[in-house]
């Protein structure tokens, strides 16, 4: 199973790339991001007046999501080491902190942290962690925040690295991929083939493959 643990972290690198969210205001799109913008400060605004996307940066950085990506590259770095209890288990830390991280990086996007950031500026252009926008606090009520596939695939994929790396350190990892193996070529067994019905030699009626006896004669079909 370790051969194949850095793969779920590569994917969770891999989904930084992806779109993460976006911010919306009565089914206006306003902001999108992916996972590097989010934790650099680069995003798309969409702006309602032109419909044009531009590509925009200067945000506050998010250090608890450059922080995920700082445990996420140490654990991509330990999968590559041969295999060990004291290697799964710090990549079994560095996947939990990962999750960690983006959790607590995340937080701030929520749309009550929104509405607080509006109701604390009192009526002024409410921002978005530096994001610019024109919305009101009365139009921050309207706000709705999505997270997409990048968000959940980074965070899902952590969760398997650190469940394959707690197999690992438990040495239960043999024996969950023999089981794996084992389903799947029971799933890619062919089907067995019916018998054929037995027909009575006595009064020529069939009946299923696994009657010993005719039922109506009792003569011994096997």
């Amino acid at each position: 199973m370790w051969k194949w643990i850095k793969i779920p972290k590569g994917i969770a690198l891999l989904a930084f790339i992806l779109p993460w969210m976006t911010v919306s205001c009565s089914g206006t799109k306003l902001i999108s991001a992916t996972g590097f913008g989010l934790a650099f400060g680069s995003y798309t605004a969409d702006v309602p007046t032109d419909r044009v996307a531009t590509a925009t940066s200067g945000a506050a950085i998010n250090v608890w999501l450059i922080l995920a990506l700082v445990a996420i590259i140490v654990g991509l770095v330990l999968s590559l080491r041969p295999s060990g209890k004291s290697n799964a288990l710090f990549l079994a830390g560095a996947s939990a902190a990962g999750v960690g991280l983006i959790w607590l990086g995340t937080m701030r996007y929520s749309k009550s942290v929104i509405l607080a950031e509006a109701a604390k500026r009192g009526g002024r252009a409410a921002g978005l962690d530096g994001f610019s926008s024109s919305l009101d606090r009365s139009a921050a009520a309207m706000i709705q925040v999505e997270w997409h596939f990048g968000f959940y695939l980074a965070v899902l994929a952590l969760i398997a690295a650190g469940v394959m790396a707690w197999l690992t350190y438990s040495g239960r990892d043999a024996a969950v991929e023999q089981s794996v193996r084992d389903a799947v070529a029971r799933q890619a067994a062919p089907a067995a083939e019916p018998e054929p019905p037995l027909t009575c030699p006595t009064c020529g009626r069939t009946h299923p493959a696994a009657t010993r006896f005719c039922p109506d004669d009792g003569t011994a079909l096997s």
